[in-house]
């Protein structure tokens, strides 16, 4: 619907993982949006925008930072032109870790091998338990 009303903005789409089961766990919501018509929907305002889609994918220890997840991942932006901004985890007291820097340069470099754009974003507010997506709550007593 977004690409019909020729706004020439950019679309930055918040993905964090290319397999189903993973990305439910992670992102309950995701229920209604699968991955197929998702990539279907992104694919349509690429083309019709004639535009760059912007991959952003927060790397969280464990669960979405395998080789096998960044070749989903890549499988799944064949579909339109694209960038990824990889992007690291601010640990809080919540479920998931960070990736350890290894990790990170290994699913990079595997997308590099597959000919796409990525970059890794600096983070930023980690001290406040924020970043890109993420806000925690700190009680006090």
């Amino acid at each position: 619907a977004l690409a019909s009303h020729a706004l020439k903005v950019g679309l930055a789409l918040s993905l964090h993982c290319a397999d189903e089961i993973k990305r439910l766990k992670i992102m309950p919501l995701t229920r209604t949006n699968r991955l197929q018509e998702l990539q279907q929907a992104v694919a349509f305002f690429a083309e019709k925008e004639q535009s760059r889609i912007t991959i952003e994918y927060v790397m969280l220890h464990g669960l979405n930072d395998s080789i096998a997840d960044a070749n989903k991942l890549a499988i799944f932006c064949r579909a339109f032109p694209v960038k990824i901004n990889i992007i690291n985890y601010n640990a809080t007291h919540g479920d998931f870790a960070k990736s350890d820097p290894g990790t990170v340069r290994q699913f990079m470099t595997q997308l590099e091998h597959k000919n796409l754009i990525v970059n890794l974003r600096q983070s930023r507010g980690e001290d406040i338990d924020a970043a890109c997506g993420q806000l925690a709550g700190q009680n006090s007593k």
